[in-house]
């Protein structure tokens, strides 16, 4: 994936209660820092600017949040009503987030400590079965 710019914002569904964006690695959600120029929040500002309510701190509502260097699909609601909906479901672990790790090679044997190794003879390499 390319590095984010202000208007390569890729949008994965739409309705009339939410966004569903897919965010760039290395663009932070929100800030109100000045030399933050680049973020999901100016993105959708700039895409969608007759959606941005002034009623909240940051212009819009994200329903969860994603790290800095992370990328992915990310929910954003479009009334209260709808952030009220997502909130319940993330509060009752009614929605299930799910990351894929891309690695150039496998970790050395000292730091795969932390993950559950499957010990199959007849795999080929050892694969993580679940994360500690």
């Amino acid at each position: 994936m390319e590095p984010g710019t202000i208007d390569n914002l890729s949008i994965l569904y739409q309705s009339s209660d939410f966004i569903v964006v897919n965010k760039h690695w290395d663009v932070r959600i929100d800030s109100k820092m000045w030399y933050e120029t680049l973020t999901l929040q100016s993105q959708l500002k700039h895409r969608f600017p007759e959606l941005a309510d002034p009623d909240t701190y940051y212009g819009f509502r994200f329903c969860h949040q994603l790290d800095f260097s992370t990328s992915g699909a990310l929910c954003v609601a479009l009334n209260k009503a709808a952030a009220g909906s997502a909130y319940k479901c993330f509060k009752e672990r009614l929605v299930t987030k799910a990351y894929l790790a891309l690695a150039v090679r496998t970790p050395s044997r000292a730091s795969r400590s932390w993950w559950c190794w499957s010990t199959d003879p007849t795999a080929e390499t050892p694969s993580p079965k679940c994360c500690c």
